[in-house]
């Protein structure tokens, strides 16, 4: 192929297409309009001899050919952009309608999320947030420039070299009840945990905190009298049942908050689990995605200073 004959803002249009998966957004994203933009995938699907994008359902995904060139292409426009000097573009969060995808698990999304919502609106009216389950794609999601942000359980020494991650704050765990059971209060003994009937949530991911393997890992036996799909079921099952969970302090608290549920000491010690946010370290000079994560770990820092205040 004559590379002199290839238009190197069809990389550019590329790039936007791949990470947007949309035409509309991939134009806002450039500032083309969405005639050019279409013009432009027409182009890119001939080069090919690929769709590149594809309508599933009402969205439109990648093809195969698409998701592997995503890293390669990024990586490609960073290049350029430091070849040529480019400046980075200014960024006001009070006037861009930009959308950021964060990747997070439910136990984040319900202590995080309400307290993030409500500082994205203030610094960014017109800014929306798009929140994706965390499962075991969000590494290469985050090296792809799919999400923009993950949050959860991100062991440093889990990431690859190319990601960044930073602690946002940590959490231990306590058992959750119906207020009115008769033996889960307070502090119970490891005979009287151990003869509960426990409600557990099956590990779905590698950044979830793992509750039952910290567990298991204590060598604790106990009788696990049901499994739901998702976190957000367990309130609903223990308040109307003499069934008990083991969930991080912070969730048992925002559900006790909502239900007639208390929670309980256990009879052993677990090791806290930290939660953090990793990014993809070519958007570290990125200033709109610098000003996510800002803004992500002062809410995480005011989640600290509440948790702090009931404490005390």
């Amino acid at each position: 192929m004559n590379l002199s004959a290839i238009d190197v803002n069809l990389v550019i249009a590329l790039d936007a297409l791949l990470q947007e998966r949309s035409v509309t957004l991939a134009a806002r994203r450039v500032g083309l309009s969405q005639p050019a933009m279409s013009h432009a995938l027409t182009r890119l699907r001939e080069l090919f001899s690929d769709p590149l994008l594809i309508r599933v359902g009402r969205q439109m995904a990648l093809t195969s050919r698409a998701e592997a060139m995503t890293p390669q292409v990024a990586a490609i426009v960073h290049d350029l952009a430091g070849l040529f000097g480019e400046t980075t573009p200014a960024f006001d969060p009070k006037t861009t309608d930009r959308t950021f995808r964060i990747a997070a698990t439910e136990y984040v999304e319900l202590v995080l999320l309400p307290r993030l919502n409500a500082a994205l609106a203030e610094g960014g009216p017109s800014l929306a947030l798009q929140l994706l389950p965390l499962d075991v794609r969000a590494v290469d999601a985050l090296r792809s420039g799919e999400i923009d942000l993950a949050i959860g359980v991100f062991p440093q020494e889990s990431l690859p070299s190319d990601l960044r991650r930073a602690p946002l704050f940590d959490d231990r765990f306590a058992g959750l009840a119906r207020a009115s059971h008769p033996t889960a209060r307070g502090h119970v003994d490891l005979e009287t945990y151990a003869a509960l009937s426990h409600v557990v949530v099956p590990r779905r991911g590698a950044h979830d905190g793992a509750t039952d393997d910290l567990i298991a890992a204590r060598g604790v036996a106990r009788r696990e009298a049901m499994a739901v799909p998702h976190v957000f079921l367990v309130p609903h099952v223990i308040a109307a049942s003499d069934l008990v969970a083991t969930v991080a302090t912070r969730l048992g608290r925002a559900f006790s908050s909502l239900m007639p549920l208390r929670t309980f000491d256990l009879p052993f010690e677990l090791p806290p689990i930290e939660i953090a946010m990793a990014w993809n370290s070519r958007t570290e000079s990125d200033l709109a995605r610098a000003w996510l994560r800002n803004v992500v770990m002062d809410t995480a820092t005011g989640t600290r200073e509440t948790v702090r205040r009931k404490r005390a």
